[in-house]
């Protein structure tokens, strides 16, 4: 079989290197077609982030299984109905011994523990059904903030992507202004150069910022398993209204409706059930038991008999080296660690309604007077432009002012993205936030286009 070498062989690789490369930028382009990316808005996401999450799903399943506990725990409080019967057959037959025997016979069996522990088992499987729900919500709570968090994350780096893009082209404008004054000789090199050097700069700084504006695509992709090509609808970051309320009533609030401190709470209730239980085999246990028995031989005559009989058994253990008493001191150990996790907890989430507190109150102020300096700087660098293209400014007074400009648009919009950020934790941190969103969910509709199946 021949083997195609040299020029033929070359000329088929570039034929085949002309028609796929084409094809892959096409398909590309296609790919990337904003009509066809499915849009979401927050409320969307925060859809899919309650059907989607797995910890979400492991909460549930925590849920139905103290669900089945409290099965188990009414189980013991209703008596058992059981079912016996054997067979026994001699090799020796005898006047007192039969040829074979059977007996066989149903009975009802309940025990008790004297002060009532299985009650207490069974108030304590309730209130773990109340500590899962309570668990449940905090993981939604968690989940939504996740959520809210990588959505305003894409919008605060797009604003930034936007922001650098204007840079650039604000420098390359100038660029081509201090071309046109080169040629005329009314600038020094100079100016070309640190011209040059400042655009070379923004534009790094642009392709940095559009990369990290990708992964942030991908991180809010991943988490809510979306496609990879999506986009989203901005939020209004320009609501700066003050919040209403104080810092002392938003922690009363938290403390009230935190579901983790419901959990703990709980826990806590949890911990001294346990320690009754333990107490518990300090006393005897009761047990009853009623039955129908028949015994039939072969031959009959040797015996048959059937009856109907009940039985009560008190037994208690006396002694046992010291074991129950050292597990109810490790239960109570565990009951004052419960009460000190509830102390940390509310420590922890005092600053934390503090901290989101201070954190909008610092952004509302701050905001305003960016506000002013985007202003008054957007003016002073429109007033330099015009000053440089009629002379009366050389090309560093343009760097200056448009560095000034640059970073007025960036503070503002850090501040506004803390703010609407710091506004989702204040609720969060209130313990309010499922319920907000939830209403959300409940009062609109998914309105975004191209829902994933």
């Amino acid at each position: 079989m021949a083997v195609m070498t040299g020029k033929p062989m070359q000329r088929i690789v570039l034929i085949l290197i002309c028609l796929i490369i084409p094809a892959a930028l096409n398909a590309g382009e296609t790919d990337e077609k904003p009509e066809h990316r499915p849009v979401y808005s927050l409320t969307d996401l925060y859809r899919l982030g309650l059907e989607r999450s797995e910890s979400i799903k492991i909460a549930e399943n925590q849920l139905y299984v103290a669900e089945k506990d409290l099965d188990r725990a009414f189980s013991v409080l209703v008596p058992t109905l059981s079912g016996y019967g054997d067979y026994i057959r001699y090799d020796n037959e005898g006047l007192t011994q039969p040829k074979s025997g059977h007996e066989y016979g149903v009975k009802l069996q309940q025990q008790f523990t004297v002060n009532g522990r299985e009650f207490i088992v069974f108030g304590a499987a309730k209130d773990t059904i109340k500590q899962r729900e309570y668990d449940l919500d905090a993981v939604k709570e968690e989940n939504l903030f996740t959520v809210a968090s990588a959505y305003y994350d894409i919008v605060n780096k797009r604003k930034r992507v936007e922001i650098l893009r204007e840079n650039v082209n604000r420098l390359e404008t100038h660029k081509e202004a201090v071309l046109t004054q080169l040629k005329l000789e009314e600038v020094p090199k100079t100016a070309l150069l640190r011209t040059e050097a400042e655009l070379s700069g923004s534009r790094s700084d642009l392709v940095q910022a559009e990369n990290l504006l990708v992964f942030a695509y991908a991180t809010l992709a991943r988490l809510l398993e979306t496609p990879f090509r999506y986009d989203i609808i901005a939020p209004n970051l320009d609501d700066d209204s003050p919040i209403d309320g104080h810092l002392e009533d938003f922690i009363a609030t938290a403390f009230d409706r935190r579901s983790d401190i419901k959990s703990l709470k709980m826990n806590v209730k949890l911990a001294g059930d346990n320690v009754d239980i333990i107490k518990s085999e300090y006393w005897p246990t009761l047990s009853f038991e009623a039955g129908y028995k028949r015994q039939d031989t072969d031959p009959s005559y040797l015996t048959e008999k059937e009856s109907v009989y009940g039985a009560v058994n008190l037994n208690m253990v006396l002694f046992d080296w010291g074991f129950r008493r050292a597990t109810v001191s490790q239960e109570r150990a565990r009951q004052w660690n419960a009460e000190l996790q509830l102390q940390a907890k509310s420590k922890e989430i005092a600053l934390e309604v503090e901290q989101a507190y201070l954190t909008i109150i610092t952004a509302q102020s701050v905001i305003a007077a960016l506000k002013d300096k985007l202003r008054f700087s957007r003016a002073d660098y429109e007033a330099v432009s015009l000053q440089f293209r009629v002379g009366q400014a050389d090309s560093l007074d343009i760097m200056d002012s448009n560095t000034v400009l640059l970073n007025s648009e960036r503070e503002l919009s850090e501040a506004q993205y803390m703010l609407a950020l710091a506004k989702i934790g204040l609720e969060r941190a209130q313990g309010i936030f499922l319920k907000s969103v939830t209403e959300q969910l409940n009062t609109q509709d998914s309105p975004f286009k191209g829902e994933p199946e």
